[in-house]
């Protein structure tokens, strides 16, 4: 009887064998174009202009990679009446089949983003293939497609020097966003905040951008640099803010690890500092009228690590007076940011109203319909609080030493 059950049970694996499938969806590696980067922008008439980065796999993974004379990346460009049919046009010109669940960043050109990019992000979101830990952008002042012809140093593949710019940028200096789809898509379904998405702008001449020639030389003649942050309002870009009004941004939001920056010296000069921690909290508040009053506390730590004067940092209360200095420096930079963008966009890209409603959901609801008009108004405070940590391996500055002499 053992027997007999050990007879059927290798049947019925036999025949699971036949029946069941293996890799049914199995894509092999050489029957496949690998995007690293996509740009969208409109096209004269309707519809879109596609433009997909691809990885050329023989440069890349050569130990020569470069010395041939072939460029790592291929852009192709195709248009279509909506995404997917710009995409199946593309393979009129691709050799292989387009993949593009390893994509790094998505671009959008400046006119497309002004228009609206709600039914871009809607084929974004239902392609299955997608991964959403990639990073949006918007090519300031041109097309993405002109982004994404750029040679550029250092990294191989264009777009992975843009996703690392961005991740870099970010974590050492603060002044720019890295805003990925779901990020976007959750401020964007939020009633009280709109979303952001981090600008990129191309220096020089574009024709010479996409020459491997122009990587060669010690200075490219043309280069892609941050842009600050692109400011939406619901899905449209509505303008732009710069270094100081990026910074602002990233230390309301939370997103600041590390940055740089200098404040007055006590009797005169310059000295610099790291911020090596920064928390903010937002506070809400109503007024006998029931007027929302919103405040921005930062608590910051930094380190002193340049002295382009003669202060004594051996006494206490040069620590403390650079201490306010930074304390002012950095109420002044939050709230002309905020103002800045309140002002100019009444765009929420703080989540101020957010904050509202969870507070105080009764009165959200009066403000919920026109909270864009109505948050160009509001009253913002900022109160800041920085502490000194570390003065460096040396105590007093070099110009204060070379006067004692």
């Amino acid at each position: 009887m053992r027997m007999k059950g050990y007879a059927w049970l290798m049947v019925i694996l036999c025949a699971s064998l036949a029946i069941l499938p293996g890799c049914w969806s199995k894509k092999e590696l050489n029957e496949l174009a690998v995007v690293m980067a996509l740009g969208v922008d409109l096209q004269e008439g309707g519809g879109y202009v596609v433009s997909a980065q691809v990885m050329n796999p023989s440069e890349v993974g050569s130990q020569q990679s470069g010395l041939s004379g072939n460029s790592p990346a291929v852009t192709y460009s195709a248009v279509g009446k909506t995404i997917p049919d710009a995409l199946q046009r593309m393979l009129n010109v691709t050799p292989r089949m387009l993949y593009l669940s390893h994509m790094r960043v998505l671009v959008f050109g400046e006119e497309m983003a002004r228009q609206g990019i709600s039914d871009v992000l809607d084929f974004i979101s239902r392609n299955h293939e997608l991964r959403t830990d990639f990073y949006l952008m918007v090519a300031k002042g041109m097309d993405a497609a002109e982004i994404l012809q750029v040679v550029t140093p250092f990294e191989h593949i264009p777009s992975s020097s843009l996703y690392s710019s961005i991740l870099i940028s970010n974590k050492e200096w603060a002044a720019m966003g890295k805003i990925t789809l779901q990020q976007f898509i959750t401020e964007l379904d939020q009633s009280g905040s709109n979303p952001i998405m981090s600008g990129v702008e191309l220096h020089g001449d574009p024709k010479t951008g996409n020459n491997l020639e122009n990587v060669k030389k010690i200075k490219p003649d043309t280069m892609l640099e941050n842009a600050g942050l692109a400011v939406f309002v619901k899905d449209r870009l509505v303008g732009w803010v710069g270094e100081a009004g990026s910074k602002a941004t990233n230390y309301v939001l939370n997103e600041v690890e590390m940055t740089s920056g200098y404040v007055p010296c006590p009797g005169g000069g310059i000295i610099g500092v790291e911020i090596t921690s920064a928390r903010s909290k937002l506070e809400v508040h109503l007024d006998k009228e029931e007027r929302p009053q919103f405040i921005v506390r930062l608590k910051t730590e930094a380190n002193l690590d340049a002295a382009q004067c003669s202060v004594d940092l051996s006494k206490v209360e040069s620590i403390d007076q650079i201490s306010r200095n930074l304390e002012h420096k950095l109420t002044s930079l939050l709230e002309e940011g905020i103002h800045e963008v309140q002002r100019k966009y009444g765009a929420d890209i703080f989540g101020f109203g957010e904050a509202l409603h969870r507070k105080y959901p009764k009165v959200w609801e009066k403000y919920r319909e026109r909270w864009e008009d109505s948050f160009r108004s509001m009253e913002v405070r900022v109160y800041a609080d920085a502490e000194i940590r570390r003065i460096g391996s040396i105590v007093q500055p070099a110009r204060r030493e070379m006067e004692r002499r």
